[in-house]
């Protein structure tokens, strides 16, 4: 039954299930099962382009109603059809309308489709005359409407980082539909899979920051590609890559990875030298799905259930690496991630702070004398990164700043003082912060 609903209301049921709180990812991966790859690919630009330009969507639709009150399953109808009007250059203003207005005829708000229909077309006829705020009278209501992004995230970026870099960050987009991965070196080496990548038409690109990242295209369900399923690939980021590569790692290191899952950043570290890897995360089900990893990768890590914010005594001085990548805002994810920008409020930042404080205060434990604590998170809020750990090292004189030897040259001067922000627009991979502390001997 649900193949013979329309692409676009297949969509509207994708928003509606992000805005009840899903994950956009996983709604599309359940939504889309079975769908065919010219069908995921609409629906998928049409939910992705809905959401990462929701603001300014909203924007168009509140300047030609007279009340902003609507239904929430209407208004998502419309926010789909004035994607398409704004975005959407091969599908035709018709279409837009039409298909619109049909997926409201065939739900239980059949009786509003003369709404739809009218306020569609209006808008259609009057792109052009959309009073937008002006942005030297409104510097933040306008990169908030034409960017979409929340106002007190443009106020926070801009007292972080000026109004030009802020500028420049949010008008940030890439094509991101190709797929990070790497090879399992303990199955399949670099050059080798690359080369069965090409002979498939999939092979993109090699990483620009890390030489064993690889992108891959024309993937519409990676978990049932047989490379995926023999555990020759691993899925990571370039910027989770880093992290990792940013330990100074030495065979017979033992490693602790407190907050590890998926556990991405513990199979790399595992294959990057002849070390042992524990591995903890709160929920039991992401544990589940750690071990799982393991086991399809083939890879020797203990995995268990831990709360990082609570000491373990039985842990104290027993690792030569600790790695917290710490629970943050995901601030560094927004430019692919754009429900995350929809749902986070200003006031989580501070709770989280108090999270990965407790966290580093266990973890600096864990370490043994003059072993290292690799932080990180995926957000640019330097309220969780360089200043959290400026003030913890203010406050711990058993630690210092060490160097982040394992990056590449590009970023010397930016990791001079043993901690480096990256940037979407500026690195092209996703927002990460890593800082390396090193442990008193």
């Amino acid at each position: 039954m649900a193949q013979k609903k329309s692409d676009r209301a297949v969509a509207v049921e994708i928003l509606e299930q992000v805005e009840q709180g899903g994950y956009l990812n996983l709604v599309l991966n359940s939504s889309l099962k079975g769908y065919d790859r010219t069908r995921r690919s609409f629906i998928t630009a049409l939910v992705y382009t809905t959401l990462e330009n929701l603001i300014r969507i909203d924007y168009c639709i509140d300047s030609f109603l007279s009340s902003k009150k609507v239904h929430h399953f209407v208004r998502n109808v419309l926010r789909t059809g004035v994607c398409q009007l704004l975005y959407f250059e091969s599908v035709p203003t018709s279409a837009a309308v039409n298909e619109s207005v049909k997926i409201i005829a065939s739900s239980k708000k059949r009786e509003l489709k003369g709404f739809c229909n009218a306020v569609l077309r209006n808008i259609s006829n009057n792109l052009g005359t959309i009073d937008y705020p002006d942005e030297d009278e409104d510097p933040v209501g306008y990169l908030s409407v034409m960017y979409s992004y929340p106002k007190w995230l443009v106020e926070k970026y801009i007292a972080d980082y000026g109004y030009d870099f802020t500028s420049e960050m949010l008008s940030y987009s890439r094509n991101v539909s190709d797929i990070c991965i790497r090879a399992n070196t303990g199955k399949i080496s670099r050059e080798a899979l690359i080369e069965k990548l090409q002979t498939r038409e999939m092979f993109s690109r090699t990483g620009q920051w890390s030489e064993n990242a690889i992108y891959i295209k024309n993937v519409s369900q990676i978990e049932d590609d047989e490379l995926f399923m023999d555990g020759s690939i691993a899925i990571q980021g370039e910027a989770s890559m880093l992290v990792c590569e940013a330990a100074d790692l030495k065979g017979g290191d033992r490693v602790l990875d407190l907050c590890a899952a998926p556990g991405g950043k513990s199979a790399y570290i595992r294959t990057l030298e002849d070390v042992s890897v524990d591995s903890y995360d709160i929920h039991p089900h992401r544990v589940k799905l750690m071990k799982e990893l393991y086991e399809r990768l083939g890879l020797d890590i203990s995995a268990g259930v831990n709360d990082a914010t609570i000491f373990r005594e039985e842990l104290e001085e027993k690792y030569d690496v600790v790695l917290v990548d710490a629970p943050c805002s995901a601030l560094g994810l927004l430019y692919r991630k754009p429900d995350i920008k929809h749902n986070k409020k200003e006031d989580d930042l501070d709770s989280l702070t108090a999270t990965e404080r407790k966290i580093l205060e266990n973890a600096v434990r864990y370490a043994r004398p003059g072993g290292q604590i690799i932080y990180s998170t995926c957000t640019i809020d330097r309220k969780e990164n360089s200043d959290l750990v400026e003030d913890f090292i203010k406050k711990h004189s058993e630690v210092r700043l060490g160097e982040l030897k394992g990056l590449k040259a590009a970023f010397k001067d930016r990791a001079e003082n043993g901690m480096i922000q990256l940037f979407p627009h500026m690195d092209g991979i996703d927002g990460f912060f890593i800082a390396k502390l090193v442990k008193n001997g």
